[in-house]
């Protein structure tokens, strides 16, 4: 068998300075991209997802937060071949960086509800769907668990054991269905829709 070299993807993400030092940053990598290794330092706390970042004198701190979306990562122009794009890395985290030290309600947000472009703003609340939450349910289950829990701790201390599994003969598919709608919402029409219109 031929072996496969795995590529592995860059780890990359996303850096917002404030206006001054974006623009200087820009001017740098426009003019001398080296010399930005010798301005700019960046440290990564990835326990508490604190980022500083040495920019000349000023020293700038932020908060290293999860996006709700993911954004592909590519390069282009590679020995002088417009036409090819080669993907790097899957963008999912975005460092908000500012004079000052961190607040302690931004500290405690590790992830932001907007996405980078306007289209996803509070995007996180609008287009990702949530389960209904039922206590009643959440109780039933629990307690379920705990009595599985019960029997499974008291059959290893049991000498000998042995079971049976029953099957439902005739299972009540209106109370599934009631499950459903409580746990995901009033499903829409158009899958039943479009299977009964193949029948026709």
């Amino acid at each position: 068998m031929e072996e496969t070299n795995e590529v592995v993807l860059e780890e990359q993400f996303i850096l917002r300075l404030p206006s001054e030092e974006a623009q200087k940053v820009r001017e740098i990598l426009h003019t001398k991209p080296e010399k930005l290794k010798k301005v700019m330092k960046i440290d990564l706390d990835l326990n508490d997802n604190q980022v500083t970042v040495n920019f000349g004198k000023n020293r700038l701190s932020g908060r290293l937060r999860k996006l709700p979306t993911i954004i592909e990562s590519y390069k282009t122009n590679i020995c002088n071949n417009k036409s090819l794009l080669f993907k790097t890395a899957d963008i999912c985290h975005i460092a908000d960086c500012g004079y000052g030290d961190i607040d302690d309600e931004t500290a405690e947000k590790a992830e932001t509800i907007h996405g980078l472009c306007p289209s996803l703003k509070n995007v996180k609340k609008k287009r990702f769907r949530k389960t209904l939450f039922n206590k009643d349910f959440a109780v039933e289950a629990e307690k379920i668990s705990k009595e599985l829990y019960y029997l499974l701790s008291t059959d290893l201390e049991a000498v000998s054991s042995k079971f049976e599994i029953i099957y439902e003969e005739d299972p009540n598919k209106k109370q599934h269905k009631q499950f459903e709608n409580s746990l995901f919402g009033q499903f829409s029409s158009d899958s039943s829709e479009s299977e009964n219109s193949n029948y026709c």
